[in-house]
């Protein structure tokens, strides 16, 4: 067996996470044992959202020290000794620019195949002239070490990787569990007294700048006060409290259902009738894949990459509220135009041809 280590910043649901857990649970675990390496404290509680999953498929969860920022060198002497003592064989790291101090540390420990993943085509963080002159000296870095480049898309590999080459693995999914269910939706609308008149609209993600779920909040109360367009808005992050306020203050707290990240949200893409997401900057975002695999219109920002519309029911629209609620104010297809699973675009985001393409990438 390969001892593979992936390295990300927690567990808790989002969307590098999602490609983890999606990988993990259908890989040929006779080939490959997994130690997966975090650095950032759970979002709620002692244990991370997958945790108790990874415990069951036999995945070793093993947690780091953060001092990416404040101690560097200790960083990746922490990914040096984990690489040794346990033989790691493989180290797939998804942490952006980071990786280059992963990589470092797998290489000196002893890893024969370095991997870096890119699943974005931006960083936030990184906005003043001494942090951008960093990301780019780390980016220089990252790409002599890496042994192998993977980008979930050609936009988030031509951010990491620039010009150096490098492989697209999809995010894949279980296609199948995301097919729409006539069913569910009912059973959700029910279970929310929602009629059959009314639309809903969804939105999946961290609850955080990027994800510009306050566009949707404001979108609402500006265009939509006097109608019943519904909205439900799925995840967790630091802007919760903020969100809750927005929404409170504005007349919508019937309207709009801010929830946490949770394990059924299949069903949820059965209920609604628009799936949102006015992201102010994205990768390949697997909520846009798994909304499309359920046969939803989906109305993404226009910065969001092109790479996600693998269906013919998508708009990419620049975030004015004015563009928005033209299109919002259209009624959808009927539910009997649902299910699209054949598409031969869907089908290359099946899990099992993604996963089969990773392992031969560790398997070269």
């Amino acid at each position: 067996m390969k001892n593979v280590l992936h390295i990300v910043g927690g567990l808790d649901r989002g969307g590098a996470e999602a490609y983890i857990m999606n990988t993990l649970r259908n890989i040929d675990r006779k080939k490959y044992r997994f130690i997966i390496a975090t650095f950032i404290a759970p979002s709620n509680g002692d244990r991370y959202a997958y945790q108790d999953e990874l415990e069951t498929l036999g995945v070793e969860i093993v947690r780091l020290r953060d001092t990416r920022f404040s101690n560097p060198r200790d960083f990746e002497k922490q990914i040096e000794l984990l690489v040794r003592r346990r033989g790691i064989n493989i180290v797939h790291s998804h942490i952006d620019f980071m990786s280059a101090l992963t990589l470092a540390g797998a290489k000196r420990g002893g890893a024969e195949k370095l991997i870096a993943h890119s699943h974005s085509t931006n960083n936030t963080k990184m906005k003043s002239p001494i942090k951008k002159f960093i990301s780019i000296f780390l980016k220089r870095k990252l790409n002599k070490l890496a042994t192998q480049r993977i980008g979930c898309g050609q936009a988030a590999g031509e951010f990491l990787f620039g010009n150096n080459p490098f492989t697209v693995v999809p995010n894949g999914i279980d296609i199948e569990r995301y097919k729409f269910s006539e069913s569910l939706r009912n059973k959700l609308r029910d279970q929310y007294e929602i009629d059959k008149s009314t639309s809903v609209w969804l939105t999946i993600g961290r609850l955080e700048e990027v994800k510009n779920q306050e566009f949707l909040i404001d979108l609402l109360k500006d265009h939509f006060i006097d109608s019943n367009e519904i909205l439900f808005i799925i995840g967790n992050g630091s802007l919760h409290d903020s969100l809750q306020n927005q929404i409170n203050n504005s007349s919508l707290s019937n309207r709009v259902y801010l929830l946490p990240a949770r394990d059924d949200v299949n069903e949820y893409y059965s209920m609604a009738d628009f799936f949102v997401l006015p992201s102010l900057f994205e990768g390949v975002p697997t909520v846009g894949i798994e909304a499309q695999a359920n046969g939803l219109k989906c109305i993404f920002s226009d910065r969001v990459a092109k790479e996600v519309s693998v269906s013919e029911n998508n708009l990419f629209l620049p975030l004015d509220q004015d563009i928005w609620v033209k299109e919002l104010k259209k009624k959808p297809k009927g539910i009997k135009y649902r299910n699209n699973l054949q598409d031969k675009l869907i089908q290359a985001y099946n899990i099992k041809m993604t996963v089969k393409k990773l392992e031969e990438i560790y398997d070269i």
